[in-house]
């Protein structure tokens, strides 16, 4: 996949950032953007980053040159990167530990990845990251189940779409 198709995918999306709660994603919509998101990570499809070095590896626990970031997290930074020597696009996240990259799938395709994220503006409807519950907060119980098994089956992927439910949840309840 080429720069220009993996963003021609991203701007499906009906918004660049889109806020659950205290939780964001933002997404890129350009190729300068897309170059951009590689910045500390490694190249983008030209394996260009802006200090011209390659600092992929392929020993477990570096970044993986065919990790290609798209999107970060709005409340931590963290980035979410597609596998491109992989068909479907499989989305992950993760972050940096003491022994590398610790990352986690959130979704079996960049396809399905789009789709949870519109799933979450619809349910939320937010511009920006909320501090504090409010008045337009999601707080039933039912919607919130009822998203978050939509969040597993769209995905493919549990264990991802339990620990940000969980986190909203948590989020809810703090005083």
């Amino acid at each position: 996949m080429t720069d220009k198709e993996l963003i021609s995918k991203l701007n499906t999306l009906t918004n660049k950032e889109v806020f659950f709660g205290p939780q964001g994603f933002n997404n890129v919509t350009t190729i300068d953007e897309l170059n951009q998101a590689q910045t500390g990570f490694g190249g983008s499809e030209l394996e260009q980053s802006s200090t011209n070095e390659n600092l992929s590896g392929e020993e477990a626990g570096c970044w993986q040159s065919s990790w290609q970031v798209f999107a970060r997290d709005t409340e931590l930074g963290d980035p979410y990167f597609v596998d491109i020597r992989e068909n479907l696009l499989p989305v992950y996240t993760g972050f940096l530990a003491d022994n590398g990259w610790e990352v986690e799938q959130v979704a079996e395709s960049l396809e399905a990845y789009i789709a949870c994220i519109q799933l979450l503006f619809e349910h939320g409807q937010q511009t920006q990251a909320q501090f504090f519950p409010d008045d337009t907060t999601v707080t039933d119980e039912v919607v919130l189940q009822q998203l978050k098994q939509q969040l597993i089956e769209v995905s493919g992927c549990q264990h991802f779409w339990q620990l940000f439910m969980q986190c909203y949840l948590d989020w809810l309840t703090e005083e």
